[in-house]
């Protein structure tokens, strides 16, 4: 099986956002709340729907995802991008034309899908508009994502590491009783960026990681190859602990990247 090197994106906050309907206590707004997989936006009416927004000024664009919806096999999107509204309504700059919303088609138990879009150059673009069609019932997903894409020039470690942080505890008491305090089990990736040199980090990891900090959410697709495995290869999390290249004693750089994710 091919894989792919992976591909980093900081997601970008909205100007606006609308949408065709929402239902009750599920506005589109929430699919800007890229700190709240809580939040979601639930479309207020069966058959197609769109979302339309706008960037804060023109921005380069060359990924978009929609993020743990309730997609089913036959659900369908489609990218518009262009300078305004009437554009993305019409014949847009860019349009990626309609295409599965799973892809590759795969069943998840918990029934939460994420899209996965790229466009082969970054389109500069300050509107946006996406449809949602071959869907059966209300469509709801939590978090939209759009950018520009970050990607090493190498592969990463073999040492990487896939697992689980819980939130919640547990023990037995004295008394052989098992006390537990509730909460979720987040996924954990760790993994490190070997052999960088000077002008990668300093062109596209140096400026990630001084946004990020450990507060600031990030997309990762893990391996970006079209397998049935790539759902679970992709996280949406915080930097578990600051950003940092390691000088190392070939000219260059290393990078250990720690990611809890909320998906």
């Amino acid at each position: 099986m091919a894989i792919r090197k992976p591909i980093f994106v900081m997601p970008l906050a909205f100007a606006s956002l609308t949408s065709d309907s929402n239902a009750s206590g599920h506005p589109v707004d929430s699919l800007g709340e890229h700190k709240a997989l809580g939040l979601t936006w639930k479309s207020g009416a069966y058959g197609d729907h769109w979302i339309r927004g706008q960037f804060d000024r023109p921005r380069a664009i060359d990924f978009c995802a929609l993020v743990s919806a309730n997609a089913e096999l036959g659900t369908q999107v489609r990218l518009r991008l262009g300078s305004t509204m009437a554009q993305v309504d019409g014949t847009a700059p860019h349009d990626s034309g309609t295409l599965p919303f799973i892809s590759p088609a795969i069943e998840r138990e918990d029934g939460l899908y994420h899209s996965h879009l790229e466009l082969p150059a970054p389109v500069t673009a300050s509107a946006f508009r996406i449809d949602i069609t071959g869907h059966s019932g209300p469509f709801e997903a939590s978090m939209l994502v759009m950018g520009q894409k970050i990607e090493p020039s190498r592969f990463y470690n073999w040492d990487r590491e896939f697992g689980v942080k819980d939130m919640g505890s547990g023990d037995f008491t004295p008394w052989g009783v098992f006390n537990e305090q509730p909460g979720v089990i987040m996924r954990t990736i760790d993994f490190t960026l070997g052999w960088q040199t000077e002008t990668e980090f300093e062109d596209r990891f140096r400026p990630m990681i001084e946004q990020l900090g450990t507060r600031r959410p990030l997309y990762l697709v893990f391996d970006p190859e079209p397998h049935a495995a790539r759902q679970a290869k992709t996280y949406m999390g915080v930097l578990s602990k600051p950003g940092f290249a390691r000088g190392t004693r070939r000219p260059g750089f290393t990078q250990d990247f720690s990611i809890l994710s909320m998906i």
